[in-house]
């Protein structure tokens, strides 16, 4: 099997992101023609231009395709746990509008940020935390009703122990971690190891891209200093296996990630996800 053969079976297997708005208006024949699975960002360009009518049609012909689908929800100046109460509000309904169009696109998962940041966060912990489980509590309880995953993703998290508070606050099978492998590299104290054993089947999905651990630059697998091949070791070890998705931020880094030796071991092993 050629390397484009081989690549078109590693794409079915995983999900790649792309802004809705991207999707629609310029990539949704190359996701239709190479059995590309989205996770599509709803941002809030999005949310505010296009019509319930406009997703059905997006949504739809997706589905009619069988592709798997995920979502990423907004979250550009957004502050879940926030403390001012007027910014508060409007990032709650911000967030409950992504909410009303997720059950069109029937998404097995559904990825939010926490709006976590320890330079703002750290001294109002207790007040960030009170906050933040009163926004995401009835957004689990939607996820619930509709059958999808809730996943908080870590970004400038420093360690597991704020998702892991709020997992404790709001149990639900239904709510879990995304683990942004990037964003680890950053901004995370500590290893994978750490993170996978504190969260293990909690974890639902992973996302792949790559830097050199000062900026989140988002390059394609294996240009940057990520240690892929012992993130996928260490997942085999615990069993794992969670939707993966590329967060590629041009296309040939897309194609680029899926040269990768150790990615396209890891997809062609029993142990990665189908």
């Amino acid at each position: 099997m050629d390397q484009r053969k081989t690549d078109l079976t590693l794409l079915k297997k995983i999900q790649v992101n792309a802004p809705f708005l991207d999707l629609k208006n310029r990539y949704l024949p190359m996701f239709l023609e190479n059995g590309m699975n989205p996770e599509i960002g709803i941002d809030a360009q999005a949310l505010d231009t296009t019509s319930a009518k406009e997703f059905e049609q997006v949504a739809d012909i997706l589905k009619a395709n069988n592709r798997k689908i995920t979502l990423h929800g907004p979250f550009m100046d957004l502050v879940p746990g926030g403390i001012d109460p007027m910014l508060l509000t409007a990032t709650r309904k911000r967030l409950a509008r992504f909410f009303e169009i997720i059950p069109i696109f029937e998404p097995a998962n559904v990825v939010c940020h926490t709006g976590y940041d320890p330079c703002h966060y750290r001294e109002l912990w207790t007040e960030w935390l009170s906050s933040s489980i009163a926004t995401w509590k009835p957004c689990v309880a939607h996820a619930e009703r509709f059958g999808f995953n809730l996943l908080l993703e870590n970004v400038y998290e420093e360690s597991p122990e704020v998702h892991s508070a709020l997992f404790e606050a709001i149990p639900s099978d239904f709510f879990g971690f995304c683990l942004d492998v990037g964003h680890h590299n950053v901004f995370a104290d500590g290893s994978f190891e750490k993170w996978i054993d504190t969260f293990n089947e909690k974890i639902m999905e992973v996302h792949l891209h790559d830097n050199d651990g000062e900026a989140d630059t988002h390059w394609a697998i294996g240009a940057g200093n990520v240690d892929f091949g012992s993130l996928f070791q260490l997942m085999r070890k615990k069993g794992l296996t969670p939707t993966i998705a590329l967060e590629p931020h041009a296309e040939e880094t897309l194609w680029q990630s899926l040269s990768s030796a150790d990615f396209r071991n890891y997809l062609s092993t029993p142990h990665s996800p189908v």
